[in-house]
């Protein structure tokens, strides 16, 4: 006669396990505004992914705006954080890390440290890096020490990318003017390190009018993604942030990279068609 085992007593302590965290998600946040973690969370839930926020600046909104508050997380905060996902378990159950916008170079010293031992607890994490440093519209807004951290720290610890055709000529150190000399250029940062780099908005001057381009770069092959360019108020930003999380999410959920970049794509054209609905000065991600 094959026993049963008692189940735990009324009032007995049970054990605990780490909770199942699918995505560390490092970036910005604000308390008005989609941008940063306030425009990927909304997309990692949507797609059925536990997501967690690490915030690398607090502010009141964008800086686009005629005020602001708050700032950059301090350093031993940041520290702090990165080393409470270490002591809880995290970072042996995640299964990918998003890094985004950081508020200042001393940040990314601080990712360059904790990622490899984070690999090391968890060797099949994926690391994916949207390099926020500014846009052909604005320029760069961040510190320029940032460029220099995110190819000599940051690009080596990465598993895929999605910098803007902008962002790209910062850190190749030169201006990118074909949709070939995009793909050189990502191929320079794949050699240090990632398997794919996914450039949004590239090579703008060679795309049919009213389009935007996505060049999908790996090792041996390039695919061109292309997406209606649709008209949005000059406050409204977040759509790379939620291209990265919409990108992340696919290729968690199977798909291949080709396929989560229309899938992205698709996406961030509902948002804004949505955000132009409604007339919003923020991108309509819960729309």
């Amino acid at each position: 006669m094959t026993a049963i085992a008692a189940g735990p007593q009324p009032g007995a302590e049970l054990p605990a396990v780490t909770v199942q965290v699918d995505v560390v998600s490092i970036q910005s946040q604000v308390v008005y505004g989609y941008v940063g973690n306030n425009a990927a969370m909304p997309v990692f839930r949507k797609a059925g992914l536990r997501a967690i926020a690490l915030p690398t600046v607090i502010l009141s909104n964008t800086p686009h705006y005629p005020t602001l508050h708050g700032g950059a997380t301090p350093l031993d905060w940041f520290q702090g954080l990165l080393q409470g996902l270490d002591e809880r378990g995290v970072t042996k159950v995640a299964r990918a890390v998003v890094c985004g916008y950081l508020g200042q170079p001393g940040q990314a010293g601080l990712l360059a440290a904790w990622l490899p031992a984070l690999r090391a607890a968890r060797p099949g994490v994926r690391v994916y890096i949207d390099p926020v440093m500014g846009d052909r519209n604005d320029g760069l807004y961040v510190d320029a020490g940032l460029v220099a951290q995110y190819r000599d720290l940051l690009v080596p610890l990465a598993d895929g990318m999605t910098p803007n055709h902008f962002e790209l000529e910062q850190m190749a150190g030169r201006t990118l003017s074909s949709m070939d000399e995009v793909v050189a250029a990502a191929r320079e940062l794949i050699a240090l390190g990632p398997q794919w780099i996914v450039v949004t908005s590239a090579a703008p001057m060679a795309a049919e009018p009213g389009t935007l381009q996505l060049a999908v770069v790996t090792r041996d092959a390039v695919s061109v993604v292309t997406h209606p360019e649709i008209a949005i108020p000059p406050s409204v930003h977040g759509t790379g942030d939620v291209f990265m999380a919409a990108v992340t999410a696919g290729l968690l959920k199977g798909a291949e990279l080709v396929q989560a970049v229309r899938l992205a794509a698709g996406q961030v054209t509902a948002a804004l068609q949505r955000t132009r609905e409604l007339g919003w000065e923020e991108l309509a991600v819960e729309g």
